[in-house]
C-alpha cells in the first residue's frame, strides 16, 4: 500500500485527500497544525473548473445551493462604475458551461472547508500537528516530524500548507515572498443586516466588482445567509495606515467606511451597514517565481504552496482543485502501467520509488504550463495596476480604457486539466 501524507487541511489539502482517496491501494492521512478545522479568510470563489473537479471527486455536497451562491444573472462577474453604478464590462461563461451547478460560485470559506471535510473519515485528519521538519530518506520514504514530538513515516508527501509552506521551505529554503502592495479589507456578516436594502434592490445579492479611481470594491451573497464586502487597493507600504497589520487582524471600520462614503449608493449604503468588529485586514504577499512543484520524487506541492500568486483573479481555490485532479490522474496512470506490466495477478502493491517519481514528473508537466500562464497574467495585471495608479488615481478616461481593454478569463476559470494531462501523455507516449 502506498502511504500518502498531506500537510494542511485547508481547501487544497482536503481536495487533494478526496481526490487521492479514489486511487487503489493507498492510505491517505492529513496533518493540520490548527487545533480545529477553521479556515482563515472570508469568501472564496470557485469557477467552472473547480466545481467540475469537486463533482468528479464525488464531493457533490460542496456544490449545494445551501453553501454556494451563484449570481441570479448567471455571469461570473459584473464590473460597475464607482460613481454612476453603470455596468462597464462583464465576464462570461463559455457555451460549454451548460449546468447551473457549474456556474461560478461563492462561499464563506469555513462552509466550504466543512463540506469538503465531510467527505473524509475523521480518523484520517490529525489536528494540532505543526510540522517542523521533512526528511527524504531516499528509497525509504519521507519522515515528517512535528512540534509535539511525534513522527510520521510515509511514501509521498503533499504540501498543501499554504502560501508560507513549511513543506516547500524544507527543500527551497531561499524561496521568498514579497509584499504585493495590495491590501484587502474583508467582512462577512449575516444578510439580515441588509435585508431591507436587498428588498429594495434585489441586484445587491449578486456578485459585483466596482472599479474606482484609487481602489475597488466587491460584494456578494454567500451561502447559508452570509454576505461579504471587500475593499481592495494598492498602498505605499511605508506610509500605509495598515502598516504592521497581519493577515486576518481586525481593521478600523470607520476608516473603511470613510473610504467609500462618496461612492455610488449601492456601495456606500452597504459599507455603512457593516457590523462593528467584522472587518478584517489582509495584506497581500506573493512571489513572481514559480517553485518547482515536485522534489526528490517524493514531495509534491498543491495550492498556494505551489503557486503563491497572491490571490489574483480569485482563482486560487480552483487552481488547487485542478492540482488535486492532476495528481490523481498522474498516480492512477502509473498504477495502471505498473498493473499491466506485472506478470502476476496479485493485488496492486506499493508504488516503487521510481514509479512515484514518474508520477510526480507527469504532475509537474501537466500543471506547470498553466501555472506559468497564470503567473504571467498576474505579473501583467500588477504591473498595469501599479503603473496606472502610481499617482494613486485613475481618472474617468483610464477607468473606461481599462474596461474596454479588459481580457477574457475563460482560459483560467474553465481550464481543462484532463486535456492538459492527455496532452502530456501523448507527448510522452
Amino acid at each position: 500500500m502506498t502511504r500518502i501524507a498531506i500537510v494542511g487541511a485547508g481547501i487544497g489539502g482536503l481536495s487533494a485527500a478526496i481526490s487521492l482517496r479514489r486511487l487503489s491501494n493507498v492510505d491517505v492521512q492529513i496533518f493540520e497544525q490548527a487545533e480545529a478545522l477553521r479556515e482563515v479568510g472570508a469568501s472564496i470563489a470557485l469557477g467552472p473548473n473547480g466545481l467540475r473537479g469537486l463533482e468528479e471527486m464525488g464531493a457533490t455536497n460542496a456544490l449545494s445551493e445551501e453553501i454556494a451562491f451563484r449570481s441570479d444573472h448567471g455571469y461570473p462577474m459584473v464590473y460597475r462604475h464607482w460613481k454612476t453604478g453603470e455596468e462597464l464590462v462583464k465576464d462570461e461563461h463559455s457555451p460549454s458551461v451548460t449546468q447551473w451547478l457549474h456556474h461560478t460560485a461563492r462561499y464563506y470559506r469555513p462552509h466550504l472547508q466543512q463540506a469538503l471535510a465531510d467527505n473524509i473519515p475523521r480518523d484520517t485528519i490529525h489536528l494540532n500537528k505543526r510540522l517542523i521538519d521533512v526528511t527524504v530518506k531516499s528509497d525509504d520514504g519521507v519522515l515528517l516530524e512535528f512540534e509535539d514530538g511525534s513522527q510520521h513515516h510515509t511514501d509521498l508527501v503533499i504540501g498543501a500548507d499554504g502560501i508560507s509552506s513549511k513543506v516547500r521551505s524544507a527543500f527551497l529554503a531561499d524561496y521568498k515572498l514579497e509584499s504585493t502592495g495590495q491590501i484587502a479589507l474583508r467582512a462577512v456578516f449575516d444578510v439580515s443586516c441588509i435585508q431591507d436594502l436587498i428588498a429594495e434592490n434585489p441586484e445587491l445579492r449578486n456578485s459585483v466588482h466596482v472599479t474606482g479611481p484609487d481602489k475597488n470594491f466587491f460584494s456578494s451573497m454567500l451561502g447559508k445567509g452570509k454576505f461579504t464586502v471587500v475593499g481592495l487597493g494598492f498602498v505605499d507600504d511605508e506610509n500605509s495606515p495598515w502598516r504592521g497589520k497581519k493577515w486576518d487582524e481586525e481593521a478600523d471600520l470607520q476608516r473603511f467606511q470613510e473610504a467609500y462614503k462618496d461612492w455610488h449608493p449601492s456601495v456606500s449604503t452597504l459599507v455603512d451597514r457593516v457590523p462593528p468588529d467584522s472587518i478584517r485586514v489582509y495584506p497581500g504577499s506573493a512571489s513572481n517565481q514559480i517553485p518547482p512543484p515536485v522534489h526528490a520524487g517524493r514531495i509534491a506541492l498543491v495550492g498556494d504552496s505551489f503557486h503563491p500568486h497572491g490571490g489574483a483573479f480569485a482563482a486560487g481555490g480552483s487552481l488547487a482543485i485542478d492540482d488535486s485532479i492532476a495528481l490523481f490522474l498522474s498516480l492512477q496512470h502509473i498504477q495502471q502501467l505498473e498493473s499491466t506490466a506485472s506478470a502476476s495477478q496479485t493485488k496492486l502493491g506499493k508504488l516503487s520509488p521510481a514509479n512515484l517519481s514518474r508520477a510526480l514528473d507527469l504532475y509537474a508537466a501537466t500543471r506547470l504550463p498553466h501555472v506559468r500562464k497564470v503567473f504571467d497574467a498576474v505579473e501583467r495585471l500588477r504591473a498595469g495596476a501599479q503603473a496606472a495608479k502610481a499617482d494613486r488615481y485613475w481618472d474617468e478616461e483610464k477607468i473606461r480604457v481599462w474596461a474596454k481593454n479588459k481580457k477574457e478569463v475563460v482560459w483560467l476559470h474553465e481550464h481543462d486539466v484532463h486535456r492538459a494531462f492527455a496532452d502530456v501523455i501523448n507527448v510522452n507516449s
